[in-house]
């Protein structure tokens, strides 16, 4: 895991600096205003390779992307990570999944399955870009083709992953 250095920058916000694998290293300079500077350095220079300043909504609109909340690379089937025991997963309803046609609620997922759903990401199909449902309701719907991101412990999200079984 890379070290992330953090310096206040009085007046101005915070400064966050970290190496890349390849010895490279990255900047980021977030303004107390909401903009956001990224500077990217070779190994062994001392001047920006390259420089970009973006809004708060475009970096909120970056971060989202980079994150992997509108595409999850196709050689990834499903995204894990285990931090004190928590697990985010990524799964697509199958038409013949126990929960196509079923609410959050019917299913009592947070209640009974120690379940709670991020987001739902639906396919608009046409070359439309996806929606995402962030925090869906106990009233949100589940149909085949949405993808759904899930969070819970291991052993919960093991059980939560035999309702997506079927064919697609």
């Amino acid at each position: 895991m890379t070290l992330i250095r953090e310096a206040e920058l009085p007046g101005l916000g915070k400064k966050y600096q970290f190496n890349l694998e390849n010895g490279e290293q990255m900047v980021v300079i977030i303004h107390d205003d909401g903009t956001r500077e990224i500077y990217y350095f070779t190994e062994d220079g001392d001047e920006p390779l390259a420089a970009v300043s973006l809004s708060d909504q475009e970096s909120r609109q970056l971060g989202s992307i980079i994150g992997g909340a509108f595409y999850q690379p196709r050689s990834l089937e499903r995204l894990d990570a285990a931090i004190s025991g928590l697990r985010i997963e990524w799964l697509k309803v199958r038409t013949k999944s126990e929960i196509a046609g079923k609410s959050i609620g019917d299913l009592g997922l947070r209640k009974n399955h120690g379940i709670i759903i991020i987001a739902v990401m639906e396919d608009r199909g046409g070359g439309l870009p996806e929606t995402a449902h962030i925090n869906p309701g106990p009233g949100y719907v589940f149909e085949p083709g949405h993808t759904v991101i899930a969070a819970g412990r291991s052993d919960k999200i093991r059980g939560f992953e035999k309702m997506f079984g079927g064919s697609p």
